[in-house]
Order: structure tokens, then C-alpha cells, then sequence
């Protein structure tokens, strides 16, 4: 790449999904992009193995599925949490999460 290209997102990624996703953020930054009006961008930080913890639980209340399913293939997500999800109301969070927790459990 030349001095002079910009680098462009993906076609459909807002600024803030491509800041969500940017690895030099540090978790304490990554917390008001956790409870952004986006739900991508919240997906985005939902799926971050270096997502602050207590992001992660705030995380699971959330009503997109996009953020849920990624908060349950993010391994660092706590098992309360994909057990809380494991009841969901939408058949296909739940069935991620018991999944996962079967896998867990092998």
C-alpha cells in the first residue's frame, strides 16, 4: 500500500464497528463501545477474547441476537452466562448455548 491509500471498511461496517474491532483499543475503551446504540458494534466487543469481563456479563442481557451469538462463540464468555442463555427465548441462542455447554462438558 502507498503512502497515499486509506484504507476503506468493509462495505456495511459503521467507523465505530472497525474501532470496536481494533486490537490497540484497551479494554477500559472498549466499554462505551459495549453499550453502543449499534448492536454491531456491540457484537463487535461481544466477540473480543480481550472484552473486559464485566462487558461480557452486561453483554449477555442484550436483546440483538447478533451480539448473543457472539458473545456465545467468544470462549472467554462465563459459563453463568451461556447457562443464563441456555434458556433464552429464541431457540437458536438457546441451542448455541446448550451446545456449548455439552461441548464444555466432554
Amino acid at each position: 500500500m502507498g503512502r497515499h491509500d486509506v484504507v476503506v471498511p468493509a462495505r456495511g461496517q459503521s467507523e465505530d464497528v472497525v474501532r470496536a474491532l481494533d486490537p490497540e483499543l484497551t479494554g477500559s475503551e472498549l466499554l462505551p463501545l459495549a453499550v453502543h446504540r449499534d448492536a454491531s458494534v456491540r457484537a463487535a466487543v461481544a466477540g473480543r477474547t480481550d472484552c473486559p469481563m464485566g462487558a461480557l456479563v452486561s453483554l449477555g442481557h442484550d436483546s440483538s441476537l447478533e451480539v448473543l451469538s457472539a458473545l456465545l462463540a467468544n470462549p472467554r464468555t462465563p459459563s453463568s452466562v451461556v447457562r443464563r442463555l441456555a434458556d433464552h427465548r429464541d431457540p437458536r441462542i438457546a441451542g448455541i448455548a446448550v451446545q456449548r455447554l455439552r461441548n464444555a462438558f466432554r
